[in-house]
């Protein structure tokens, strides 16, 4: 890959050239996330398109373009260690908050579980993501979870979608952030202030986690018989640096990416909420120490490493996919001004959609009646 080879021979390669590698990357990511946005918004995937077999494939493979992209295009290096998260249970996903592409980077880990894990896993994250045209609208249609960050706003809309996916005959993966929002030099001292105040370490890898959102999914989705286990997720890069969008735009990508994952049945978690308040506090003191210890080697790496084979397979299917469907949607659009109306159509759509509130909290709204008739 061509990172690969400008590592390996930097005495070769001049400025002009290395300028030349970073716009091929930015070009190569930006085709990447037009392809796969524009086809979510498309066509309204998740809840609202998932009765097919085709639907359930397609949804895997757009995820997997990116993973694919990331890793072999990228010449990214993801090194699991402990156990992948299992396809056939339900289960919330907890990870440290260290860079805002945390959760595409862990599609990587998701797509190493298959098919239904990638198919069913939804992302907790900040409200203002939904507003992207393209991107947006599409996690909008998979029910990704937009929040305010605010409990009083949140609370509601947060209970809706629980009570869907309990309803729902999917599995669910629910991934968060308890920290709530990345690491960088502001999130820091906010955590430092939070810590002096209540007499808590001081963390230098970690924030300290908003506790409040994990014990309450924990605790409805217990009630609902809908999680089997808690998986504790580790995140480290080859470099301490918060990687953001044009980051990798600009083709500044981490070498390799670090994840420790560690696997609890819900019948290990406390039953009360101070408890599982507690509980999660704690595996944030562990990852403070697990981090320490990562980014002091000279030879950063989590151990035991999991090993892979079918991932290579999977990714190689699914290039081929995307290559002969991208061609031939290119040509499509090329050749027909109707085709080309209809996208224009179809953005407009989504925007004024977004603008009510997203096709998310539509479809939530349209459940509503139906749970609440079931219920009484």
């Amino acid at each position: 890959m061509v990172r690969g080879f400008l590592r390996n021979n930097k005495s070769l390669v001049d400025s002009t050239c290395e300028s030349t590698v970073s716009l091929g990357n930015r070009a190569k990511y930006s085709f990447t996330l037009l392809v796969a946005s524009c086809d979510g918004n498309l066509r309204l995937d998740g809840p609202l398109g998932s009765s097919t077999d085709f639907t359930h494939k397609q949804y895997q493979l757009k995820h997997c373009l990116l993973s694919q992209h990331t890793e072999y295009m990228l010449d990214v290096k993801i090194i699991l260690t402990g156990e992948k998260p299992a396809r056939y249970e339900n289960s919330i996903i907890i990870m440290n908050h260290r860079c805002r592409l945390d959760w595409m980077f862990f599609w990587c880990v998701m797509a190493r579980s298959g098919e239904l894990a990638l198919r069913n896993e939804k992302i907790m994250m900040k409200r203002e993501l939904k507003y992207i045209p393209g991107p947006g609208w599409a996690m909008q249609n998979v029910l990704y979870i937009f929040l305010y960050r605010r409990w009083e706003k949140d609370e509601g809309y947060l209970n809706s979608l629980l009570r869907y996916f309990v309803s729902s005959p999917d599995k669910l993966h629910l991934f968060m952030f308890p920290e709530g929002t990345n690491f960088e030099e502001i999130t820091k001292t906010w955590s430092d202030n939070y810590a002096k105040k209540n007499d808590l370490p001081l963390y230098d890898y970690v924030l300290h986690p908003r506790v409040r959102g994990f014990t309450h999914c924990v605790e409805k989705l217990r009630q609902g018989n809908k999680i089997d286990a808690i998986y504790d997720v580790t995140v480290g890069y080859s470099e301490n640096y918060c990687f953001e969008e044009l980051d990798i735009i600009k083709g500044k990508i981490p070498d390799e990416i670090h994840f420790h994952i560690q696997r609890f049945s819900i019948d290990e978690l406390p039953v009360d909420s101070q408890g599982l308040d507690h509980w999660c506090s704690k595996r944030w003191r562990e990852k403070e120490e697990r981090l320490s210890t990562f980014y002091s080697q000279d030879e950063k790496h989590f151990t035991p490493v999991v090993e892979e084979e079918a991932v290579r397979v999977f990714y190689k299917f699914e290039l081929v996919f995307w290559v002969l469907l991208s061609s031939f949607v290119c040509l499509l659009l090329a050749a027909s001004s109707v085709l080309r109306w209809c996208l224009l159509f179809f953005g407009i759509v989504f925007f004024v959609l977004t603008l009510c509130g997203g096709t998310d909290k539509i479809f939530l709204n349209a459940q509503t009646a139906p749970l609440d008739a079931s219920e009484s």
